[in-house]
Order: structure tokens, then C-alpha cells, then sequence
């Protein structure tokens, strides 16, 4: 009797530590989604799986949901089988950490309950509501996750739950995208719309890494800190694409920086900023290699060039303290940057 009364306590006891454990891994408090996050998780309630596979070309059971706090990074696990063993919450929680550029994940929704706490009613999305998209990003938008406008939002693929090119309201999607971008893929030009619309952050860039299949692998970041800032943090996370997969990859392979904001970077500010990421002599291999990425046809990327451009990104540097500390004015400081980018 006692090793049984004993055993019932441990029992209890573990339950309760079990029960504590998930329910800390659960999120709470605000949480607002990025436009790219919240198609996601549209692609998540309607079960879409890994469109890479033939065997899940079709819809699946939703099982868990984890988004990192600042709403930018997510990542989900779908069941394609009749019986589906529980979620994984660690491993759930650690592959989205894996992207989230330094933001904790945490569980947002389990199946197609959504299981964050940010004070406002719960919300679970019934199999009815899928017949019609709208009503179910409007659940999740009246949950206070969403302020975007979800009429913009991508189009849902009944059949296999992924994202179409059609907005959700079923237009074809007419947005104006850079000739750079609109020959990629979707889900490209869908994260290309978040990065335009997602804020009025001040700092973006925009980095890509073509792939042998012939699509380009990306990473961006938007913040107020500094172009150094978002331009390393969006190299992080292209970089870790290559790193992971070099077979997907041509060799010397490294990511570009091909916008700051909207605005396409020129010769000098690719080479200067793959120079200062990669190292002189990886960048020099690569864009000798490559030179179709660069305005300049001829233009050899030896150390003497590599040398040069940096020269002029700290003249750059130097003529915009001026103009900030009031040495010079806003029409000298033009003619200055004309004539040192000339």
C-alpha cells in the first residue's frame, strides 16, 4: 500500500509539472503578426503541407503553431495520417528559433485553436468557417493578432490549403512588383509585399542568393537602428539558407544586397557590403564568377576595386556627419556625394 500511495503522489506530481511545462511554452500578451506571418498561419489552418514532396501535394491535419513574440518568424507541424500523435512542442518551439533573428518563440495555436493569451476572447476556427477564408482571417484579426488589411492577404488553395496567386477575396493580384522580383516565385513576391508594406520602419534591406534551380533564396530586415544593423541581420538569415543546403547552391555562393528599402544598390554598394560580410577574397571569387549581377559588365572586382568602394562608403560616412553636425548644407552635401560617387 504505501508504494502504491507513493506512486500515485509521483504521478500527481509529474502531471502537474508536465501540465506547468506546456503551459509555459504557451504564448501571452500582445502579439501582432506580419502580413507574411499571418498567410502563414491562414496556410496552417487550412492544413497546407510541404508543396516540395509529391505525397503532400494535398490537405493535413494542423497540429501546432509557434511564432516568435514580434510576430515576424513562425513555423508549424501538420499530422498526414489518420492517427496523429501529439505536438512537439521543444522541437516546434526550437525550429522557429532557429529564423527568428534572436525573438523567443512560443505556441500560438494547437490544431486550429488558438491558444495565446493577449487578453481578448478565445478563438477557435471551426471546420465550417474554412469554406470562406475571409470569416477566418477575420476571426483572427478580431483576436487582436492582426492590423493589416486582411483583403490583401493572399488567396487559399482549397485543394491543397498553400497560398495562390489570387487575393483572398479571389482578384488576381495586379501589385507592381521590380522586374527583379516578378519573375520569382509566390511565396517570394508575397515577402516581398511585407517588406514594402510591413512598416515605416527607416532601415530595410533586401538580400538575395541565387540557387541552382534557378529561383533566389532571400532575407530581409526592417528596424530603426541602422543600415549596418538591418543589412548584417538580413544576411544572417540568407546566409543560413546557403549553410544549411550548399548542394542547393552554385559554389562560392554567397547573398547580395540588392535593395536598401525600394531603392536598388548599385556596383560599388554590393561589392562593398558582400566585402564586408565575406571577407576580400570570397567576394572577389564570387562576383568575378557572377559578374551579370553587377550594371557593370567589365567591371572587375579585383582589391584594388574592393579597396575603392569601401573608400568611397566611408567618404559617404564622413560627408553625412558633416551635413548632421551642420558643417556643411543639404545642397553641399549633394554636390559632395554626386562628385565622390561620379
Amino acid at each position: 500500500m504505501r508504494f502504491l500511495k507513493k506512486l500515485l503522489i509521483f504521478l500527481f506530481f509529474s502531471n502537474i509539472l508536465f501540465q506547468n511545462n506546456v503551459l509555459g511554452s504557451w504564448g501571452k500578451g500582445e502579439l501582432k503578426l506580419s502580413k507574411n506571418t499571418m498567410q502563414h498561419l491562414m496556410m496552417y489552418m487550412y492544413g497546407a503541407g510541404n508543396p516540395t514532396y509529391d505525397d503532400d501535394k494535398s490537405k493535413h491535419k494542423p497540429t501546432i503553431f509557434v511564432v516568435s513574440e514580434d510576430g515576424n518568424w513562425s513555423y508549424y507541424q501538420y499530422c498526414p495520417y489518420t492517427n496523429c500523435m501529439d505536438a512537439d512542442i521543444p522541437r516546434a518551439r526550437k525550429k522557429c528559433e532557429k529564423n527568428s533573428n534572436g525573438s523567443p518563440c512560443y505556441v500560438m495555436a494547437l490544431k486550429r485553436r488558438i491558444v495565446w493569451k493577449n487578453g481578448n476572447k478565445k478563438i477557435k476556427i471551426k471546420k465550417s468557417m474554412l469554406k470562406d477564408p475571409i470569416s477566418v482571417a477575420q476571426a483572427i484579426k478580431d483576436g487582436g493578432f492582426y492590423d493589416g488589411d486582411i483583403y490583401k492577404l493572399a488567396g487559399i488553395n482549397y485543394e491543397t490549403g498553400q497560398n495562390t496567386d489570387k487575393k483572398i477575396t479571389g482578384q488576381i493580384d495586379e501589385y507592381d512588383y521590380p522586374l527583379l522580383i516578378s519573375g520569382l516565385s509566390k511565396e517570394h513576391k508575397q515577402s516581398w509585399r511585407d517588406y514594402v508594406e510591413g512598416g515605416n520602419e527607416t532601415y530595410k534591406a533586401w538580400v538575395m542568393a541565387k540557387r541552382l534551380d534557378g529561383d533566389m533564396s532571400w532575407g530581409f530586415e526592417a528596424n530603426e537602428i541602422s543600415w549596418e544593423d538591418v543589412t548584417k541581420k538580413a544576411l544572417d538569415r540568407c546566409d543560413k539558407y546557403i549553410k544549411n543546403q550548399p548542394n542547393k547552391y552554385p559554389n562560392n555562393s554567397i547573398c547580395v544586397l540588392y535593395y536598401k528599402g525600394t531603392t536598388p544598390t548599385n556596383d560599388s554598394e554590393k561589392i562593398s557590403v558582400a566585402n564586408t560580410y565575406y571577407g576580400n577574397k570570397k567576394s572577389e571569387i564570387f562576383f568575378n564568377s557572377n559578374l551579370y549581377l553587377l550594371n557593370n559588365k567589365s567591371f572587375k572586382t579585383n582589391s584594388n576595386n574592393l579597396s575603392s568602394a569601401n573608400d568611397i562608403v566611408s567618404q559617404l560616412k564622413n560627408l553625412k556627419e558633416l551635413l548632421d553636425s551642420g558643417a556643411i548644407t543639404q545642397d553641399e552635401f549633394e554636390k559632395l556625394k554626386k562628385k565622390i560617387l561620379n
